[in-house]
């Protein structure tokens, strides 16, 4: 790094201090004395309300439903280390029950709401599911599982809304629990908290071990690098990880969780305003809708943001008198880099800012060894509290790690003034509206067509959605598109794949180059194309372009 000036240097001084200050804070050892803290202190103070539903609890109402969920789920035969899966939409039973798992020291499974049946056959069998916690109106991907874990017995499916005719309905199994129940059994920060799974360059999803300290520590982080707000806006579906690490930043801080059915652009100042919300993520497509004259009038006080441009930035601030901060995690991680509220100039603002709390940083080459400041490589993250691996794939985690250090795939460089900046992916994903994808999933499901010899998924770029899903398909000798069109295609991927990993644009080739190893040549494939979307069917308008 070259010298920086004496008001650099003043800075990442600040910054060093402020993260060994937050390494040093006194952290709950588990969720029990997570909750039992926040209890105590926040009481009668609006804990979480989930908007659309009217439904809310205090703090001190909060613990008393989890521990009676707890005690009913322990009734069941749900003990520590037991793995659960919920399938729950955005509603108040979701983060309810993954505390009272927490409570328990069971496993909770989040499972995306929008999987068919065949990714539920491989996540439960691969989780190790033995219960599973189910809104009713998931119920008809679950009847479709071909391969349900045996140990998934009916009496273990617990269904919301349901009529305890085929499962037990969650509503009479809660009813039995006792909201003073007190577990016999001792927890650690070390247990075992979620398999959260996440797309990888393997396939099919990977499970992330996550402890309960894992939870806390991020919690903590957020929590203490925040300005203090009062209320935040959790709008991303409950199986992903930011409601879920929202919610342990307002246990740890006494702010009201307001959570949402589904996201939403036009209803979101709406939103805002209504609940007074002090922190939010920015939803980069609002920059997009007209001006209006209230807009520098709202409550915000800070906005997260991800994926967003320096300009972006800048324009947003100007219009909506709230400053806008990214920041870098993975699952695998918990955050990696932040970038401060107060900076000491825009060049941090074109970056995702300076390693975090509990976290090292190193950007190496292919041989796992440093680059100097401004060459690109690999962002490597140790520190304590990452996960503990991916559940069951022993030759995954060999190729995730330099010894402790976790390889992220990522592409970054350092600036001069020690930014990190990410430039690109060595990983073979896709990231559309927020979702990864692996490449190699949507490449699978294609070549089950009798029809296709081969396929490569690539991203297109999307001003609305980030990037949208791309396969090139090569036919087998003798077919046509009369014999395997691009809708054909298309249906048999929404046959077997969520929603959102579904290609839109559908494109064929002559050939398929390789590389010495064997791989599509995907860079050989899109080079010299400066638009992506042509010579596709374009799915989404049913058009060949």
């Amino acid at each position: 790094m070259t010298n920086p000036t004496s008001e650099q240097k003043d800075f990442l001084d600040k910054w060093n201090r402020q993260c060994s200050k937050v390494e040093a804070m006194a952290m709950p050892a588990d969720f029990r004395e997570l909750l039992d803290q926040a209890a105590r202190r926040y009481d009668d103070r609006l804990a979480l309300l989930f908007i659309d539903d009217e439904a809310g609890l205090t703090y001190a109402e909060l613990r008393r439903e989890v521990y009676r969920i707890a005690s009913a789920l322990h009734q069941r035969g749900i003990g520590k280390g037991t793995h659960v899966a919920v399938l729950v939409p955005n509603r108040i039973e979701f983060p309810l029950t993954w505390l009272a798992l927490a409570v328990v020291g069971a496993v909770m499974v989040p499972t995306n709401i929008s999987y068919t049946a065949t990714e539920l056959d491989y996540l439960y069998n691969d989780g190790d599911v033995s219960y599973l916690v189910i809104d009713k109106a998931m119920l008809p991907a679950f009847a479709g599982m071909e391969d349900r874990p045996a140990a998934l017995t009916d009496d273990h499916v617990f269904v919301i809304d349901g009529d305890d005719r085929e499962f037990p309905a969650f509503e009479t199994v809660v009813a039995a629990g006792d909201p003073d129940f007190v577990p016999t059994w001792k927890l650690s920060g070390d247990d075992l908290l979620n398999i959260q799974y996440t797309s990888g360059t393997t396939g099919f999803p990977k499970g992330c071990m996550q402890t309960q300290r894992y939870w806390i520590v991020l919690g903590t982080t957020v929590a203490a690098l925040t300005p203090p707000v009062r209320s935040l806006l959790t709008d991303h579906p409950y199986f992903y990880m930011d409601p879920q690490w929202e919610l342990v930043w307002g246990l740890l801080s006494g702010a009201s969780v307001y959570a949402v059915g589904k996201m939403s652009t036009t209803r979101f100042w709406d939103r805002v305003r209504k609940h007074d919300i002090e922190w939010a993520w920015f939803p980069n497509p609002i920059l997009k809708h007209p001006p209006r004259p209230d807009d520098a009038d709202n409550p915000i006080r800070l906005f997260a943001a991800g994926a967003i441009s320096a300009g972006a930035i800048a324009e947003a601030e100007a219009r909506f008198n709230a400053p806008v901060r990214s920041a870098y995690g993975m699952t695998e991680i918990g955050a990696g880099t932040w970038v401060p509220v107060d900076v000491p100039g825009d060049e941090i603002l074109e970056t995702v800012g300076l390693p975090a709390p509990f976290r090292e940083l190193r950007i190496v080459d292919e041989r796992g060894d440093d680059v100097p400041d401004g060459e690109p490589g690999e962002l490597v993250v140790r520190g304590d509290s990452i996960f503990l691996g991916y559940y069951k794939k022993p030759d995954a985690n060999a190729e995730s790690f330099y010894g402790d250090w976790f390889r992220t795939g990522d592409m970054f460089v350092r600036t001069e003034n020690g930014y990190y900046k990410i430039i690109g992916r060595y990983k073979d994903m896709i990231r559309r509206s927020a979702e990864n994808i692996s490449a190699m999933e949507v490449e699978h499901v294609v070549r089950e067509i009798g029809e296709v010899a081969d396929a490569a998924a690539v991203p297109v770029p999307d001003d609305y959605r980030g990037e949208e899903v791309k396969i090139y398909v090569k036919l087998k000798d003798g077919y046509s598109l009369d014999d395997c069109g691009p809708q054909q295609i298309v249906a048999h991927c929404r046959e077997r794949l969520a929603p959102f990993k579904v290609p839109r644009y559908v494109a064929y080739l002559d050939d398929v180059p390789y590389t010495p190893s064997n791989k599509v040549a995907k860079h050989v494939i899109v080079a010299g194309i400066n638009d992506l979307r042509m010579g596709a069917w374009d799915e989404q308008d049913k058009v060949w372009l």
